[in-house]
């Protein structure tokens, strides 16, 4: 009971670090990550928020990945309503800065954010996210996981642009740094540490 309540809680700061980590490239208003620039395509379009999106396409996005039979578990269920609702919180207590220097920052800040936010709750091991599933899907398909991260990311980022999301050097800025980021925090946080049974995070 103690280890479900420890990856309980690593899911669910892990998923509200993320969801911090995505309003902040919002407030640094350089451009969106990948998925994010298709989430502000459509909260323009419908006139929602970002965050509501993001939880929209998560709840329509699970029935694919379950009919796909992905690793889905009491993580997944989480993924889909903690980033978003995250997102729009802090969207509505924080205020966009003016001054470049706080924007900049932000725009780092944000992709280490959500590496170290995803690197708690798939290190977890109880249910891989959506978006993440698609990636595993393509990979059970035959994909290597590097072309299918790069299929699923690139299709969403033109699609999102061709729509009118965000994007720009912070889009740029993300997709350099959020992979070796969660690398590094992997390496250095959950090595030495023992792997949860159906753990979906791996070490290779």
């Amino acid at each position: 009971m103690n280890g479900w309540l420890k990856r309980s809680a690593s899911i669910v700061l892990g998923l509200v670090l993320f969801g911090t980590g995505v309003a902040s490239m919002f407030l640094a208003d350089f451009g969106v990550g990948p998925w994010d620039v298709l989430h502000d395509a459509i909260a323009g379009i419908l006139g929602r928020r970002p965050g509501t999106v993001h939880v929209g396409i998560g709840v329509a996005l699970f029935g694919v990945v379950m009919a796909a039979r992905q690793p889905i578990g009491p993580g997944t269920v989480a993924n889909v309503l903690i980033i978003g609702t995250t997102v729009n919180a802090v969207l509505a207590v924080v205020d966009a800065p003016e001054i470049l220097a706080v924007r900049i920052f932000l725009m780092v800040a944000g992709p280490l954010l959500v590496a170290f936010g995803s690197m708690l709750y798939i290190g977890a091991g109880i249910g891989i996210g959506v978006r993440d599933g698609l990636m595993t899907a393509l990979v059970d398909a035959g994909l290597s996981l590097r072309a299918a991260r790069t299929l699923v990311e690139a299709t969403v980022l033109v699609l999102g642009a061709l729509l009118g999301g965000s994007y720009g050097l912070g889009t740029v800025i993300f997709a350099a740094l959020v992979g070796p980021a969660f690398q590094f925090f992997r390496d250095r946080v959950w090595a030495g540490l023992p792997e949860p049974p159906g753990i979906v995070y791996r070490r290779s």
